[in-house]
């Protein structure tokens, strides 16, 4: 199973209906991986090179749908990054 933020499974299965905002960390060709996610209901808005993945969003109930994926590593919210001096 990948890793994914309990907080996260928490909220998406509350909320299955809800559009949640993540960052989804993949193994292998990542065109191949956008087209799985895209499959799965989730909207790929930008590619992250630098950690091998997406951010994306998605409901709460595809959260589910792709967590076992042996290509998914981790899945998580996507929040604001701060530099140390914000």
């Amino acid at each position: 199973m990948s890793n994914i933020d309990p907080m996260l499974v928490e909220q998406a299965t509350a909320n299955p209906d809800g559009t949640f905002r993540v960052i989804v960390r993949v193994d292998g060709d990542m065109n191949e991986r956008a087209e799985q996610l895209a499959a799965g209901g989730f909207e790929i808005t930008r590619p992250l090179r630098l950690v091998h993945g997406f951010a994306a969003t998605t409901k709460g109930a595809n959260l589910a749908n792709v967590i076992n994926q042996d290509w998914v590593v981790s899945i998580e919210p996507d929040q604001p990054v701060h530099t140390m001096n914000d």
